[in-house]
């Protein structure tokens, strides 16, 4: 029997469609965006960790194409910079993740 997409876009194997990834993908990199556009602000709050998960769900829950694979590692070092703030935690420097943004796209 050929393997058939229900409803939910899964394949008969149990892992969701490529296709599916990609609009996945492209909210994920919209959140990460506001959370870019936020850390910039003194009151911004981000939650890094709950999009860590949701690209390791995606990663585990999807049929991936190499350029998506590629997508989640990029928003995986775009998420690992806002962990990681040069000259360390104390320094209170404002820095602009436009660059890192750019590099990791």
């Amino acid at each position: 029997m050929a393997q058939m997409k229900n409803k939910q876009g899964a394949t008969s194997g149990g892992l969701k469609t490529s296709s599916h990834a990609d609009a996945e993908l492209q909210h994920i990199e919209r959140a990460i965006g506001q959370l870019r556009a936020m850390s910039q602000k003194p009151t911004g709050a981000m939650n890094v960790d709950y999009w860590r998960e949701r690209l390791a769900a995606v990663g585990g829950e999807h049929v991936l194409v190499p350029a998506q694979r590629q997508r989640i590692d990029a928003l995986r070092k775009v998420l690992d910079s806002f962990s990681q703030p040069p000259g360390g935690p104390v320094s209170g420097g404002k820095r602009s993740t436009n660059r890192l943004w750019a590099k990791a796209a």
